[in-house]
């Protein structure tokens, strides 16, 4: 008690008003909501909030506010969510996977109907149009899609139908975009009152079966949603299946290259190998034997330095492109990510800007080895720095390398994002540089006059 009265006299007098408080860890007062009318057609606004007492006192009081608050929380987040009669999209959920459309019956003519002969042969109906490429994965289908958002989600079919992935038929319900109803056991197809037999799919359900489909993890659904919200396009990437082993490489032996036989070079060769030797300037053959920079003859200082460079580096255009198989998960590359301003067309996806892998912390709690690392940029295509701004700038081609990954490491739902790229340190020859030196330039004038 004596070192906290004395704590007491030594502090300053607004003492107390430099302790640090955290509102956000205490109890929020959430009564104001009572007096939002949510079922009325106008939106009022938010009104203010209420003030807060944190004296103890022997009374009650505390917890009847307590209690209100929260009672008044649940009742904001108890209110239904309507879809707009001019902008529902309804949805159908097919747990069996896609199911090509019925086709339509069509009558055949009897003889003599409408004064034609028997003899005539009717018009061949007209076929119709070749269906895309569903996913196996696809569960959920549009019947009538309208919006903005099927423009980069979904893939139609003959019917004109869109078929959606789990992933984006998860997003589109928790942003309130999209109607799911359970498949009606009435019909098989959609008929015009299937809509009001059909019961709706609400949110915990949605989650429940889409969830752990076709390899979606919660992990993949938080960077998608998370890319999808700031305007992002996302496509599955070849390697999205972790299920499947890395390829062997099947070496027969016809393809095995077969031994070179040694001649000798003949007089002729020694002595045109010795005349190379002297007036080449890139030849290192003496640096084991002699000295570093050789013994031949050299007209410029940048043949020096070339033949200084003895250690060898690491060339990324010679390294050969892997299958996105041969890497290990989830070290894999699950998405292809184009940007907003990129023209984006399903039927025929451009490059992807991006492409990341998803890391789980659950699942691995290491830090990745070499090994899988060049694997996984090995799995991507070659990607040199081009440009005027790169030709000009050394940091920015080391940066932008030749070959490049986002990796997205998700923690307890925490998403962060670290880019790889695979540069070529020793193409960047500095004593090449054409360049003068880089920094501000003293003029005489400013110039200290120098002491006799």
């Amino acid at each position: 008690m004596a070192d906290a009265d004395e704590d007491v006299i030594h502090a300053p007098a607004n003492a107390s008003t430099q302790a640090e408080v955290d509102l956000s860890d205490e109890t929020q007062d959430f009564r104001f909501l009572n007096h939002l009318n949510f079922f009325a057609d106008s939106s009022p606004g938010i009104p203010r909030r209420g003030e807060k007492d944190f004296e103890p006192n022997p009374t009650e009081l505390q917890a009847d506010v307590l209690a209100a608050s929260r009672g008044a929380m649940h009742n904001a987040l108890s209110y239904p969510r309507l879809h707009g009669a001019k902008t529902r999209v309804i949805a159908f959920y097919a747990p069996d996977g896609y199911v090509p459309p019925a086709q339509p019956d069509r009558a055949k003519p009897k003889p003599g109907e409408d004064g034609k002969s028997s003899e005539s042969t009717p018009k061949p109906a007209r076929p119709l149009p070749s269906s895309a490429r569903i996913s196996p994965d696809a569960c959920v289908y549009v019947p009538s899609p309208k919006g903005q958002f099927f423009k980069t989600m979904g893939q139609a079919d003959s019917s004109s139908r869109v078929w959606l992935l789990p992933e984006e038929a998860l997003y589109l319900i928790e942003r309130g975009s999209l109607d799911i109803r359970w498949p009606s056991p009435s019909a098989s197809a959609t008929g015009p009152g299937e809509e009001d037999l059909s019961v709706p799919m609400s949110l915990q359900a949605a989650y429940a079966c889409f969830m752990g489909r076709g390899g979606l993890t919660l992990e993949r659904y938080s960077v998608y949603t998370g890319l999808k919200r700031l305007g992002y396009a996302l496509v599955r990437a070849p390697g999205w299946c972790d299920d499947i082993e890395p390829q062997d490489a099947d070496v027969s032996d016809a393809s095995k290259a077969a031994p070179n036989k040694l001649h000798g070079p003949g007089l002729a060769g020694i002595l045109g190998s010795l005349f190379n030797w002297i007036h080449d300037p890139l030849s290192t053959a003496s640096t084991a034997t002699g000295p570093i920079i050789g013994t031949g003859i050299h007209r410029h200082y940048m043949d020096v330095y070339r033949k200084l460079a003895i250690i060898p580096w690491y060339d990324p255009v010679t390294a050969r492109e892997r299958h996105p198989f041969d890497t290990t998960p989830p070290f894999r590359v699950v998405f292809h990510i184009y940007k907003p301003s990129t023209p984006f067309k399903k039927s025929a996806p451009p490059t992807p800007d991006f492409r990341i892998a998803v890391v789980s912390t659950r699942d691995q709690t290491t830090m990745p080895t070499m090994t899988q690392l060049g694997a996984l940029l090995e799995s991507t295509p070659l990607d040199p720095p081009r440009g005027e701004k790169m030709e000009r700038m050394m940091y920015m081609r080391l940066r932008h390398g030749y070959r490049n990954v986002v990796m997205a490491v998700v923690d307890q739902g925490v998403v962060s994002y670290l880019r790889i790229a695979d540069s070529a340190f020793g193409k960047e020859k500095l004593y090449e540089n054409k360049g003068g030196p880089q920094g501000p330039k003293r003029s005489r004038t400013n110039q200290k006059p120098r002491k006799r």
